[in-house]
Formats: structure tokens, sequence, C-alpha cells
């Protein structure tokens, strides 16, 4: 009995490994061993633009500096520390006192991230009014805009583009060829 089980177990592995060693998922090859190439065909088709090893996906910045973090991580030892201390300290004064100590380290690292927040307000704060300058700006002159797209799309001249993509930067972009 013992000798099947393990058999079993055995070619499970094996079956398991060999179907791990392809680019597709073992469920999407189905058991006959199915047509790689139109597994991929299928995988490549679920992004966009399918696979793309030479354009690496950026990672978000960070909000915290490497000061900053070191400074949070240099906190945080000094609250554990305080806390275990604390804990276990048997004289009523002594806890007392670390845990005075204790509060106070928390107030201040809760003032100090307080600060940072309320910075990181106005600095939207201040974002909101440069759009809303902006939004003014654009409602003031929209018809003139349109106007002047409208009569250079009539005579055939090519429109200024503010922003987007230039010529040449992106090739694989959907939507009409650029002339």
């Amino acid at each position: 009995m013992k000798k099947w089980i393990v058999s079993i177990l055995m070619v499970v592995c094996v079956a398991g490994l060999a179907g791990a060693e392809g680019n597709a998922p073992w469920w999407k090859m189905g058991f006959g061993g199915g047509d790689k190439e139109q597994v991929e065909m299928k995988m490549q088709l679920k992004s966009p633009q399918g696979e793309r090893p030479d354009r690496k996906k950026e990672q978000r910045r960070s909000q915290v500096s490497e000061e900053q973090r070191g400074k949070m991580k240099a906190h945080y030892e000094a609250v554990h520390k305080l806390t275990e201390a604390a804990r276990a300290e048997t004289d009523p004064v002594k806890k007392a006192e670390l845990t005075e100590q204790l509060r106070s380290k928390l107030t201040d690292g809760a003032q100090k991230m307080q600060v940072e927040f309320r910075k990181r307000v106005e600095k939207a704060e201040s974002e909101v009014v440069k759009m809303k300058r902006r939004l003014e700006k654009g409602e003031q002159d929209l018809a003139q805009r349109v106007d002047e797209h409208l009569k250079k799309l009539l005579a055939g001249e090519k429109p200024e583009r503010k922003g987007g993509p230039k010529e040449g930067k992106n090739k694989n972009r959907k939507g009409p060829p650029a002339e």
C-alpha cells in the first residue's frame, strides 16, 4: 500500500515539474500538451502591449526620504525599548517614570506626523489654486481655442499639440498614423 502511494506521489510530482517548465500555467495547456504557440499568443493578447522586457515598470517614488526613514526607525526602536522596559519593570515608581517617557516619545512622534501631514495638505491646496486658475483661463478662451482649431482642421493644417507623445517617440501608440 505504501509503495503505491509513494509511486503515485512521484508521478504527480514529475508531471507537475514537467508542466511547470513551460511558460504557460498547466491548466491552460490541458492534458494533451496543447499547442504552446497558441497559449503564448493568448497570454500576449491579455495585455495590449504584450510582454515588453525593454520597458521596466517604474516603481512609485516614496514620499519619505532616506533621512526621514532613518529617523522613523530610530524613533520606533526607542519606543520599542521603552515599551519592553516598562512591561518588564516591577517597581511602580520606575514603571510610572518609564510610562511618562514613553508617553512623551509617542506625543513627539504624533506631533511630527501632524506637521508633515499639514505640509502635504498645504502643498495640495496650493496645487488646487493653480489648477483652478488654469481652469478659469481655459473657460475664458474656450470658444477662441475651438474656433482656431476648427479653422486649422478645415484648412488642412496640422493643429499644434502642446502635450502628448512627440514625433517618433511612441511608434506603438494606438490611433491614426502620424503624417
